[in-house]
């Protein structure tokens, strides 16, 4: 038999819970031998059972500690009468249930009751940070020196052009860049789109590293010696789910670099619009021809803006090369961070925060947790990593009602003596709580107003366009047309800089749809009924990808949602680019008049990309429900929330991986760690689950031994095998045995198989409200 089909939870690593109860096996026979027990002493909690240490607990410190055991042992002091531990493990009573009624004020008030703090207890097993270890400073490709500095240098030959076109285009010998042939010519595409394509793509470049920063600024603070930035750290966003704001949360946070950063980047944005209107034309005297010319005000703000954001680039290089990041690999996911909290020791402070509404999120504030290597007092030689807090408690399991359970929030003394194992809790259940947050622009109305408007807009855009041929004929400016010395025209201005101004708006708000929908996207899945694969829900990093990346994960997890968007904002950015280039006042010499006229050929382009814009909305329609969550998940705090008393923290899966090639395999199995580097580097757009399929293809007398198989062993591998593990978002037992709402595996098999866990849409549609009823 193999060593899966003998786990009593499978997927769970159950060694600690075997190491405990071999200790309790040793001290039962210790109680019935000679040995002399001294009293336990009033401030030694009674679950902490003092045995001598006969297997390493792995450091989660479920026994007592042996050296005060050992004090009280050489007094020969009479020790106080042992807990009735005759009923077995195997005979545990069945869970009762009772309901909680949903209460929050009462909930709130229990919870600062349950963080009063202990009296401190110098022999504790605390956390001790372990610094004589290897260095913890990974940076993303796109944070790396190497790539910082290319695009430092880009973002200096842009400015070099930029001054050389200004200050040769206001030579008097010259009189200009270049002489002006025909309307829509090869010239005009030089000094009409190619700087705002140019600047356009720099823009997405600083938008993925603007991107990578925000998600390690927090671990980059929890790895620093100062108290202020680790108590921020747990509260700063770590996906980007809004571009047309400027972001100001590093400031208070102790990163004002950072924050001048973001400010400096926001500001960048402007030199999209700038760059569309930054050429024009002027009529040469001497020469009668007329000329190209850099239009000196707009062009020198764009400059000053580069030249901003290059300093921000350096101190942002120089900041990342002198500040440890504390990780051992990009966390992009879900998976990576509750990767980090399988040790944790600070996950108790966070009990009820589920539910917490906007206001409450100050009871767990005024920490310094930190992120690096830690040992323990009593296990020095245990080294791990993750994220806890500097001396304070391991975790510590107990046995009550004879079922291990690990130590979390006291109960109340009226669910003690009716000795229920959990109380169904209705505020939960209640849709005002449960469906509380979705960001307001993806709520119903906002939806469809945008849908409304954006379909009024284009229509009534198409039809001003078109009726009489208005944009193919011209039409008249309104405004002076006439260019100064600076080469400013109040014309040409006006229909470059506002239509480009307008589009990069576009891009900027969709751009913020699709990464609040890629930010819920592993909830959205998470939520659905059944639940969803590892690599469909805890590994999906679509706020982390590039642009096409994101698509091509997207439709290969069929998340249509995400991935239409994603290509439409992608799509969405030749929107300002072709806005601020295909308008002209143009003199027309045969008739001596000046019109404003549309260059037809990036109009129609135009047209096509706003007509894939608006219909694009309609996919905002499905799936939002399954956004909605008690509150927002942007945070690390919002993350542990979802995941403190989950039973996924003690899976197999998540069990000190050293890599995140190790963490994935575990989560998705062994098949995916035994590739080649072509078929590593195809799954960096393909999702594995098309590889692991491959994989399975490739190896037909494999298929055949498990098509061999009984159901038995079927249902079993649904419980075991990785890849066929489903994870959801709903309403839990945690490991302290009370009702969570959070992440869990949907099927856990063994003693847990009664107690699944029950998602939104299960419960409403066959009413299930507890664990006894069937979905």
């Amino acid at each position: 038999m193999d060593a899966e089909s003998q786990v009593t939870t499978p997927g769970q690593d159950t060694t600690p819970y075997i190491r405990f109860a071999i200790d309790q096996l040793t001290r039962d026979e210790e109680v019935r031998g000679s040995r002399i027990y001294p009293e336990v002493r009033p401030e030694d909690d009674e679950d902490d059972y003092p045995v001598d240490r006969i297997v390493h607990d792995n450091g989660l410190g479920y026994m007592a500690q042996e050296q005060r055991t050992q004090q009280r042992m050489s007094q020969k002091i009479p020790r106080k009468p042992l807990r009735n531990s005759s009923t077995p493990l195997a005979e545990a009573p069945a869970p009762m249930a009772t309901t909680q009624p949903y209460n929050p004020h009462y909930q709130s008030q229990q919870y600062r009751q349950q963080q009063s703090p202990s009296p401190p207890r110098s022999q504790d097993d605390v956390f001790v940070a372990h610094t004589q270890h290897a260095p913890l400073h990974f940076l993303p490709a796109i944070l790396r020196p190497f790539w910082l500095g290319i695009f430092i240098f880009l973002c200096i030959l842009m400015i070099a052009a930029l001054i050389f076109s200004a200050v040769y285009s206001n030579r008097n010998d010259v009189g200009g860049l270049w002489n002006y042939n025909a309307f829509g010519d090869n010239r005009y595409f030089v000094f009409e789109y190619l700087p705002t394509l140019l600047g356009m793509l720099l823009l997405l470049w600083l938008i993925q590293v603007q991107t990578a920063l925000q998600r390690l600024i927090p671990f980059i603070s929890m790895a620093s010696d100062s108290f202020h930035k680790r108590s921020e750290a747990v509260f700063l966003r770590l996906y980007p789910m809004q571009f047309l704001l400027p972001n100001f949360e590093h400031f208070h946070s102790g990163h004002s670099g950072v924050g001048v950063f973001f400010l400096v980047s926001w500001l960048f944005t402007w030199t999209i619009p700038l760059l569309a209107s930054a050429f024009n034309v002027r009529y040469d005297l001497e020469r009668s021809v007329w000329r190209w010319v850099a239009v000196q005000g707009i062009v020198w703000t764009v400059v000053v803006l580069y030249i901003l954001l290059v300093i921000a680039l350096v101190y942002l290089l120089v900041f990342l090369i002198r500040n440890p990041t504390g990780l051992k690999w990009d966390p992009r996911s879900l998976a990576d961070i509750i990767s980090l909290l399988e040790r944790s020791n600070n996950l108790t402070d966070y009990n009820g925060s589920e539910t917490f509404e906007k206001g409450d999120w100050h009871l767990v504030s005024n920490r310094a947790d930190r992120l690096g290597y830690w040992t323990t007092t009593k296990r020095p030689s245990d080294v791990f990593y993750g994220i806890g807090e500097e001396g304070a408690g391991i975790r510590r399991f107990s046995v009550e009602r004879g079922r291990i359970m690990e130590k979390g929030a006291e109960r109340t003394s009226s669910e003690l003596a009716q000795g229920n194992d959990f109380t169904i809790r209705t505020d939960i259940r209640n849709p005002s709580v449960r469906l509380r947050y979705l960001p307001w622009y993806l709520k119903d109305t906002s939806v469809i107003a945008w849908i409304v408007i954006a379909g009024v807009l284009l229509v009534a855009f198409l039809v001003v366009s078109f009726v009489n041929d208005a944009v193919r004929l011209g039409f008249l400016p309104q405004v002076f047309a006439r260019t100064d010395s600076g080469g400013f025209s109040a014309s040409n201005f006006l229909y470059s800089f506002i239509p480009a101004l307008i589009a990069n708006f576009l891009f900027l708000a969709f751009l913020s749809l699709d990464y609040s929908l890629r930010v819920l996207q592993p909830y959205i899945a998470l939520s659905a009924k059944g639940g969803a694969t590892a690599e469909a829900s805890l590994l999906v990093d679509y706020a982390c990808r590039l642009p096409l990346s994101v698509t091509l994960a997207a439709l290969e997890n069929r998340h249509w949602q995400t991935a239409v968007l994603s290509f439409v904002s992608l799509t969405s950015a030749t929107l300002p680019v072709l806005a601020g280039g295909c308008f002209w006042t143009q003199y027309y010499g045969g008739e001596d008049v000046v019109r404003v006229a549309a260059e037809l050929a990036g109009y129609y382009a135009l047209c096509f990309f706003l007509a894939l814009y608006g219909i694009s909305l309609l996919a905002l329609l499905p799936g939002r429900r399954r956004a909605a969550l008690p509150h927002r998940s942007n945070t690390l705090s919002e993350i542990i929330s979802w995941v403190y008393q989950s039973p996924i923290l003690v899976d197999r899966a998540f069990s000190r991986p050293q890599t995140k090639p190790e963490l994935v395999a575990k989560l998705m199995g062994t098949t995916y760690a035994e590739r080649t580097w072509a078929q590593s580097a195809l799954s960096l757009v393909r999702p594995s689950r098309n590889n692991l399929r491959n994989d399975e293809a490739a190896e037909p007398a494999l298929g055949d031994k498990k098509k061999g198989k009984g159901r038995k062993s079927e249902k079993h591998n649904s419980y075991t095998d990785p890849h066929k593990i489903r994870y959801g978002f709903g309403i839990h037992v945690g490991r302290d045995g009370l009702e969570h709402l959070g992440i869990d595996r949907v099927h856990r098999g063994g003693e847990r198989s009664g107690r699944e866990l029950v998602i939104w849409e299960e419960q409403q549609k066959s009413k299930r409200k507890s664990w006894t009823s069937q979905a």
